[in-house]
């Protein structure tokens, strides 16, 4: 995998090496693949997006605060354990907010016309480009993992299609940027 300067530096930082230690060898429970390298693939799409430093560090750190179980369990010990600066973690945190409003269970299939799928509102990034750079990258592994092994196979198949889909919209990344992003993924794999 081609590494950059800016996913160098990434990777050096506390917060990589906290999900680092704390994913392990751990492998996404229906795709097989590594939860490392979603976050890998996820910085690959904030290089290319132009993204901070910070904002590679908040996006590795961001799994171990998503949840509210997350937060209690490793809040504070983590807190104490590593020097995170202070906007890093107003980042995870704006992120963590942002995430979990529009979560895919805003998606299901209509009461009255079950082949019908449709959105309990909108998701929205905010208003900090950092976090919104996020979720596009975390929106954009998401997607691309969700295609590749869940598409067509997963019971929510329809939903989840939709629920990726609208915050694509959200986040303006339109067809040819998605593509090109995950371009950038499958290139960085390559030259491996």
């Amino acid at each position: 995998m081609i590494v950059t300067e800016a996913i160098a530096h990434a990777r050096w930082s506390p917060e990589y090496q906290a999900i680092r230690d704390h994913y392990a060898d751990r492998v996404a429970r229906v795709s097989g693949v590594p939860l490392m390298q979603q976050v890998e693939e996820g910085l690959i799409i904030l290089d290319a997006l132009d993204a901070s430093e910070d904002v590679m560090r908040a996006f590795c750190l961001r799994p171990l605060f998503q949840t509210d179980g997350d937060l209690v369990r490793h809040g504070q010990n983590f807190m104490d354990a590593v020097d995170a600066s202070p906007f890093v973690i107003l980042l995870v945190t704006e992120y963590r907010s942002k995430a979990n409003a529009w979560l895919s269970e805003k998606v299901h299939r209509s009461s009255t016309d079950p082949q019908q799928v449709i959105a309990a509102g909108l998701p929205s990034a905010g208003p900090l480009e950092g976090v919104k750079d996020m979720l596009i990258a975390d929106k954009v592994q998401g997607r691309k993992e969700f295609v590749r092994h869940q598409r067509g196979r997963h019971a929510r198949s329809d939903e989840l299609d939709l629920y990726f889909e609208l915050w694509l919209q959200a986040l303006k990344v339109d067809p040819e940027e998605y593509d090109g992003l995950c371009a950038s993924i499958d290139m960085a794999g390559r030259r491996n």
